[in-house]
């Protein structure tokens, strides 16, 4: 008889390394919500400030610094919201410290930060995932299954994009070259998760063009066209300086599938459509919480020792992708 391997049910025991706003509005609730997780603690720069941004959660422990939350021993995973130019440091950090990491996307500024990032995971036999909530949205994992099954046939063009002004806000850290900042290493790199998670693959060349633009030096706006072989196209662009907007586009060669609100939907209830056939079917979708989706998939597999759905080596192509398009618009990545 083979051994009983039993599974953990406690639930996982996470901190959170800042206080950043979409770790205070959107995972910290998640986390409190999910089935086989509890938030124990959060680490800030500004003690002060971050226990008045969680006086949701007086149960919560606030440190001081983020050292405090690797030393406590309590803790088992962290969630890190940093800005992008941190996200290496601390993700090692927390791993040799024996924490499992769920980052914040790009997981990296570039592939080879991410490739130490890797390596500290296998070192310190930790799990460690890339930070993208929308892959767990229903509507999402229906599409992929969908172009899986042949629903659509053989996929040959995806169009997506991804847009916000924050020109009004030249503070705002996405505008800092010494963050790691750029429309494409923010609301881009959400085009190109897609298309790696509809193509399986890297694309075999890119050519794009980017818009810089007063003191920052980062990309306000991005636009690509990535060639996956065999006939099989990415369109994406992305902007720091249009109005609100996402959508994306999956068309193969006996169909299309739309997706009008694809990476950020909110709660709401959302539908996707089919046309096929000269006819255009509706797939309804009940409002989630895609962050709870994504803290419980990421506990789930802590506890039952399964990597994650996202894997690193997709993670680790697309931050090659990210640079490939910064090499092909002419502008010198990382911007540090």
């Amino acid at each position: 008889m083979e051994p009983r391997i039993l599974i953990r049910k406690d639930p996982v025991r996470w901190g959170i390394l800042s206080s950043a706003n979409i770790g205070v509005r959107a995972v910290a609730p998640a986390i409190r919500a999910s089935s086989n997780g509890k938030l124990l603690a959060v680490g800030s720069r500004d003690r002060q400030h971050a226990s008045e941004l969680y006086a949701f959660a007086s149960d919560v422990r606030i440190y001081e610094g983020y050292e405090a939350i690797l030393a406590d021993p309590d803790i088992e995973a962290v969630y890190i919201p940093l800005p992008n130019s941190l996200h290496a440091e601390w993700s090692i950090k927390a791993m040799q410290a024996g924490k499992h990491v769920l980052c914040e996307k790009p997981l990296a500024v570039t592939r080879e930060e991410g490739e130490e990032m890797v390596q500290a995971a296998e070192d310190n036999q930790v799990f460690l995932m890339e930070a993208f909530m929308y892959r767990f949205h229903p509507q999402i994992v229906w599409a992929l299954e969908q172009v899986k099954s042949g629903l659509i046939g053989p996929v040959r063009l995806v169009r997506a994009s991804f847009s916000f002004d924050i020109r009004s806000h030249p503070e705002n850290i996405r505008l800092q070259p010494e963050l790691g900042g750029g429309s494409l290493m923010d609301v881009g790199s959400y085009p190109l998760n897609l298309f790696h998670a509809i193509y399986e693959r890297s694309p075999r060349s890119v050519a794009a063009r980017v818009h810089v633009t007063g003191p920052t030096s980062v990309d306000l706006a991005t636009n690509a066209v990535l060639d996956y072989g065999e006939g099989s196209f990415g369109i994406m662009d992305s902007s720091f300086g249009l109005p609100s907007r996402q959508g994306a586009e999956i068309i193969g060669e006996a169909g299309i599938i739309t997706l009008p609100v694809p990476f950020t939907p909110g709660n709401y209830d959302m539908t996707a459509f089919v046309t096929k056939d000269g006819q255009m079917t509706e797939q309804n979708f009940s409002g989630v919480d895609q962050y709870q989706l994504e803290v419980e998939h990421f506990a789930q597999c802590i506890r039952s020792k399964q990597d994650p759905r996202l894997s690193l080596t997709e993670t680790l192509e697309n931050l090659a992708t990210i640079e490939a398009i910064y090499e092909a618009a002419g502008l010198d990545w990382p911007i540090l």
